[in-house]
C-alpha cells in the first residue's frame, strides 16, 4: 500500500511501455475507489475527434437526494440499469457531476426516480441539432431597447431618408430618438442626395425638410391622395392639383376693399428693363408667390437677390398666393393700423420685417426648385439611353430588308425600350424585334408622309394630285358655282333627318354631335342602293363616305340649327375628347376639325400595338403653315391642315363626349363597333323634395350666420364648392322665408360671405353670372360666363346689366347647380366615397394578419370622411309633401 507503482518507464531497456503516444494518468471515477492507470491518448486534431457528453448521471431535477440515487446500487426489485456501451479509442467521454448529485453520497435502499431510469442507449442516441431561431416579420427581434441610442444614431444616419420616415412610426423609442437628434436626418439626406444639395431652408427643421424631399401624399388635411410628390417650395407644402387650385388665389380674385396699398414702397428706386417704374407695393407682395398656368403649379416667382426685390412686375395674373396666408396677413395688417393709426415708423418696420423674411423664403425656394429640376432631369435621361439607341439601330440595319433609324423613331415599342436604364443585350434586341417587325409597313407610311409634307408647298405626287382633284371636285365647285354634287345632297339630307330625330329624342347636348354622325354612318351602311360619285381613293362608282362628309354635316346641318358661338354651341361643338389623350390630371377638349388636326400632328406619328392613328398620315398639299395648329389672325381659314378628302370615314370615330372617361376605354380601332354610351338624363326629382330646413344654433332670421353654419357643415364632404354653396343658400333662405323680416338685401349676403371666409379661407367665393349663363345668347367668351368673378365684381355686373330686367338677385345672381343636379352630385360623391371606405376597411383588417402590409398614409382620412347625405340630413329633415316650402316647377337656383 505504501509503495508507489512504477512509472511507465519501469522496464529495464527504458522502452516506453505504452508506445510513443502521449500519456495521461487517469484516476478512478469515484473519490473512494483505489488505483489509477495510464492511458495512451491518440494524437488527433480537434476536428477529427468526437466528443461525447455522458449525460446518464445528470439530473434535471433540483432535489437534495438525487445525487445519492444516481450512484447507489440498483434495488433488487428495480429494473436493471444497462451499462453504457464502451467508448471507442477515438472518442472522449466526459462524465458530468454536479454539486447537487454528489452532496449526499450513497444512500442505499431507495428507489431512483423514474426520470433517472432512462437507458443509457436511449440517452446516447443521436439527436437533431438545434437550429438557430429564424425571426420572421411575424416575430421580430425585440431588442432595440437594449441598444444604446448613440449606436442607433450611427445606424440610422446611414439609412435612406424614406426609411427614417417609416422608422419614426415603429415605436415611441424611435419616434423620440428621431425627434430629438436632427443630426440623423441631416446625415441621411447628405449621404443620399449628395453634399451639393441645398442647405436647410430658413424656418424649417431637418425632419420637415426631409419630409418635403422624400415624403408622399397631399398634405391637405381632408385630401385622400397618397402618391403626390410635387412640393410647392415657396409655400413649403405638398399639394395635389385640385387642392392647389382650391387653396391659392390671384390678386384679381380679391375684392376691391381687400386690395391694400402699402404706405412703404418695397421697390423704391427700382426700374425694370423697359425703364418703367414698378407698380405700387401691395399687401400680397409680402407673401410667397408661385407662377401657375391656371390649373397647376409651375415654379416659384423669381426674385432679385442683389436688391432683395421681385424680379418682374408684368403678368400679375400668373402669380398666385395662399388664400389662408393672405387672410392672416390682412388681419394682422388691419389690426396694426388700428392700433397705430399715425405711427408710420412702426408699420414701416413691420413691413420691412415681413418683406425680408419673405425674400429669404423665396430665395431658398428658387434654389431648391432648380436643384430638384436638375435631379429630375438626370433621372429622366437614362445613362444607357444612347448605347441602347445605337445598339438597336445597328441590329435593325442588319435585318433583311433593313429598318432605317428614322423608322425606328416612329415605333412606340422602340421609344419605350430606350427608357430602360440597363445596358443593351441580345436578349433585349430579340424581344424588341418581335414587337417592331409587324409594324414595318406602317412606320414606312408615316416616314413617307413626313418626307412629303416637309417639301415645298404644292409639291407633286400621286397622293397630292388626288387630293387636289377631290378638293376641286367637292369644295371649289360649291364655292364658285353654288351647286352641290348629287352625293353631297344625299348626305346632307340624310344628316338633316338624323339630326332632327336626335333633337326630338331629347339627346343631351354633349352627345348630340357624335350620336348624329354615328346614326348617319349606320344608316348609310345599310343602304342597298347608293349614289354614284368620285370616292376618296380616286375611283368612280358607288359612293364611299369620307371625313369631309362628316365635317360637312357638322358645318352645314348642325350649325344651321345651333349657333356655334352660343353657349349651347360651345357644349355641342367644343366638348369633344380625343381617344389618344389619356392624361388624368388635365383634359383638353376640341372641336371636330381641331381634334383631327391634333391627332395628325400628335398621335399619327407613332405605330405599335393598339395605335391606329397612323391611318390619317396621308399626304396633302398645304399652305406652309401645316405644322401650326392654331390659325393665325388674318390667315385664310380655307387652308387645309388635314387630308379630309382622301381619308375614309371610319366606322368608329376617335372621339368621345366630354362625360366619358377615355382612361377606362379600350384602345381605339377604326373598324371596331362600340356601343354609344349616352349621358344619363338628370332625374326630375329635386334633392329638397320632401325636406325642410332644420333649425340650427342660430335663429331663423340670422341669414348670414345660417349660411356660414351650413357651409361649415358641408365642408368635410366630397361635394364641390358650387354644390355646397347651393345647399347652404337654400338652407339659409328656407329659414329666412319663415320669418316676417321682409325681402333680403344684398348686404346680408356679403356679411354671410365674410363669415364664410373667416371660417374657411380656402372656400372659393367666385361665381359665374347665373342670368347670363341661363340666357344662352351671351358670347361664351364673355368674362362673366367663361370665368368666375369675385362676389363684389359679380354684384357690380348684376347692377349694371340685370337689375332693370326684373329678375330677382336671389334667382339669377350666381350660376349654381339645379335642385335635381344636386341630387345627382350627392349620389355620385357618396358612391365613390363609400367604395373607397370599403376598400380601406378591408385593407385595415388585413394589416393584423400580414405585417408586410403597411398602413396607408391617408387611410384614416378616407374612413373618417363624411358622406354628403349625412351632412345633408343634418341640415334638412324629412317632411311630408304638403309641408314643402317650394313648389314643383322651375328650380329656385339656376
Amino acid at each position: 500500500m505504501g509503495k508507489t507503482k512504477p512509472g511507465p518507464r519501469a522496464n529495464a531497456a527504458d522502452k516506453p511501455k505504452y508506445g510513443s503516444g502521449p500519456l495521461m494518468r487517469v484516476q478512478k471515477q469515484f473519490r473512494n475507489a483505489q488505483g489509477s492507470s495510464y492511458q495512451v491518448i491518440t494524437p488527433q486534431s480537434l476536428h477529427q475527434r468526437k466528443i461525447v457528453f455522458r449525460t446518464d448521471n445528470l439530473s434535471v431535477q433540483d432535489r437534495p437526494d438525487v445525487g445519492s440515487n444516481v450512484f447507489a446500487p440498483p434495488h433488487p426489485d428495480s429494473t436493471p440499469h444497462h451499462q453504457a456501451p464502451p467508448t471507442s479509442a477515438t472518442e472522449h467521454a466526459f462524465v458530468i457531476n454536479t454539486a447537487a448529485n454528489m452532496r449526499h453520497g450513497r444512500q442505499a435502499g431507495r428507489e431512483p426516480p423514474q426520470l433517472l431510469r432512462q437507458s443509457t442507449e436511449e440517452m446516447l442516441l443521436p439527436r437533431e441539432p438545434k437550429r438557430k431561431a429564424l425571426f420572421k416579420p411575424s416575430r421580430p427581434l425585440q431588442n432595440s431597447d437594449q441598444i444604446n441610442s448613440d449606436i442607433w444614431q450611427t445606424i440610422l444616419g446611414y439609412c435612406e431618408p424614406q426609411l427614417l420616415l417609416e422608422a419614426k412610426t415603429i415605436n415611441s423609442g424611435f419616434h423620440r430618438l428621431l425627434a430629438d437628434r436632427s443630426g440623423i436626418w441631416r446625415q441621411s439626406r447628405q449621404i443620399h442626395f449628395g453634399s451639393d444639395m441645398p442647405d436647410l431652408p430658413h424656418g424649417l427643421t431637418e425632419q420637415q425638410y426631409v419630409d418635403l424631399l422624400v415624403g408622399r401624399g397631399c398634405q391637405s388635411r381632408n385630401c385622400h391622395r397618397e402618391r403626390i410628390a410635387r412640393v410647392c417650395w415657396e409655400f413649403r407644402v405638398r399639394l395635389c392639383s385640385d387642392c392647389f387650385r382650391s387653396k391659392v388665389m390671384r390678386a384679381d380674385d380679391l375684392s376691391p376693399h381687400r386690395r391694400h396699398v402699402l404706405p412703404y414702397d418695397l421697390n423704391e428706386g427700382m426700374l425694370n428693363r423697359e425703364e418703367i417704374r414698378p407698380p405700387d407695393s401691395m399687401l400680397w407682395d409680402l407673401l410667397p408667390q408661385a407662377i401657375s398656368d391656371g390649373r397647376r403649379y409651375v415654379h416659384p416667382r423669381v426674385v432679385t437677390r442683389t436688391t432683395n426685390t421681385w424680379a418682374g412686375w408684368s403678368g400679375l395674373r400668373s402669380y398666385v398666393f395662399l388664400r389662408s396666408a393672405y387672410a392672416q396677413l390682412e388681419s394682422a395688417y388691419l389690426e396694426l393700423r388700428r392700433s397705430n393709426p399715425d405711427n408710420n415708423p412702426v408699420i414701416e418696420a413691420w413691413i420691412r420685417d415681413k418683406h425680408s423674411s419673405n425674400m429669404t423664403i423665396m430665395a431658398d425656394a428658387e434654389i431648391i426648385d432648380k436643384w430638384r429640376r436638375r435631379q429630375q432631369l438626370a433621372l429622366s435621361d437614362p445613362v444607357n439611353r444612347l448605347d441602347r439607341h445605337d445598339f438597336f439601330a445597328e441590329r435593325a440595319e442588319d435585318l433583311s430588308p433593313p429598318i432605317d433609324y428614322r423608322m425606328l423613331d416612329y415605333m412606340a415599342a422602340f421609344r419605350k425600350a430606350l427608357k430602360v436604364d440597363t445596358p443593351p443585350t441580345e436578349r433585349s434586341w430579340t424581344i424588341l424585334k418581335k414587337k417592331i417587325l409587324p409594324y414595318r409597313s406602317q412606320a414606312q407610311q408615316v416616314d413617307d408622309f413626313n418626307l412629303l409634307m416637309m417639301q415645298k408647298p404644292h409639291a407633286s405626287g400621286a397622293l397630292l394630285d388626288r387630293f387636289v382633284l377631290l378638293r376641286e371636285h367637292r369644295f371649289d365647285r360649291k364655292r364658285f358655282s353654288g351647286v352641290y354634287l348629287p352625293e353631297q345632297d344625299f348626305i346632307l339630307e340624310l344628316g338633316e333627318k338624323e339630326f332632327v330625330r336626335c333633337l326630338a329624342a331629347g339627346v343631351a347636348d354633349e352627345d348630340l354631335l357624335l350620336l348624329c354622325l354615328k346614326n348617319v354612318f349606320d344608316e348609310y351602311a345599310q343602304l342597298s342602293v347608293r349614289p354614284s360619285g368620285l370616292n376618296f381613293d380616286g375611283t368612280t362608282g358607288p359612293y364611299c363616305l369620307s371625313l369631309d362628309d362628316a365635317r360637312m354635316i357638322v358645318h352645314l346641318v348642325m350649325e344651321k340649327h345651333i349657333a356655334s358661338d352660343s353657349q349651347r354651341g360651345s357644349v355641342v361643338f367644343r366638348k369633344l375628347k380625343c381617344r389618344g389623350c389619356t392624361r388624368t390630371d388635365f383634359t383638353k377638349t376640341w372641336s371636330f376639325e381641331e381634334a383631327f388636326e391634333h391627332m395628325l400632328i400628335t398621335h399619327a406619328q407613332l405605330v405599335g400595338e393598339g395605335l391606329e392613328f397612323w391611318q390619317f398620315a396621308v399626304p396633302f398639299p398645304h399652305s406652309g403653315a401645316y405644322w401650326t395648329l392654331r390659325r393665325r389672325r388674318g390667315e385664310d381659314d380655307t387652308g387645309d391642315r388635314f387630308p379630309w378628302y382622301t381619308v375614309p370615314w371610319p366606322r368608329c370615330l376617335p372621339l368621345v363626349p366630354f362625360h366619358q372617361d377615355v382612361c377606362k376605354m379600350d384602345k381605339w380601332h377604326p373598324a371596331v363597333i362600340e356601343p354609344f354610351v349616352r349621358k344619363e338624363s338628370p332625374p326630375s326629382i329635386s334633392a329638397f323634395e320632401g325636406r325642410r330646413a332644420r333649425l340650427g344654433p342660430w335663429s331663423e332670421a340670422d341669414f348670414p350666420e345660417n349660411l356660414a353654419f351650413a357651409v361649415k357643415t358641408l365642408t368635410s364632404s366630397r361635394l364641390d364648392g358650387l354644390c355646397q354653396m347651393k345647399i347652404a343658400l337654400r338652407y339659409a333662405l328656407d329659414l329666412y322665408m319663415k320669418t316676417d323680416e321682409g325681402e333680403l338685401v344684398p348686404s346680408m349676403l356679403f356679411v354671410g360671405f365674410e363669415l364664410i371666409r373667416s371660417a374657411n379661407a380656402n372656400f372659393d367665393l367666385r361665381f359665374k353670372c347665373g342670368a347670363c349663363v341661363a340666357e344662352g345668347t351671351v358670347d361664351p367668351g364673355a368674362k362673366q360666363v367663361k370665368y368666375r368673378l369675385p362676389y363684389d365684381a359679380l354684384i357690380t355686373h348684376w347692377e349694371q346689366r340685370h337689375e332693370e330686367e326684373g329678375i330677382s338677385w336671389t334667382e339669377g345672381l350666381m350660376h349654381l347647380p339645379s335642385d335635381s343636379e344636386v341630387l345627382v352630385l350627392m349620389t355620385k360623391a357618396d358612391e365613390k366615397l363609400q367604395s373607397e371606405k370599403d376598400a380601406a376597411r378591408v385593407r385595415e383588417e388585413k394589416l393584423a394578419e400580414n405585417v408586410r402590409k403597411r398602413p396607408r398614409l391617408k387611410g384614416q382620412v378616407v374612413i373618417q370622411a363624411r358622406l354628403a347625405r349625412d351632412a345633408f340630413d343634418e341640415l334638412f329633415e324629412p317632411t311630408s309633401t304638403s309641408d314643402r316650402v317650394y313648389h314643383e316647377g322651375t328650380p329656385f337656383w339656376r
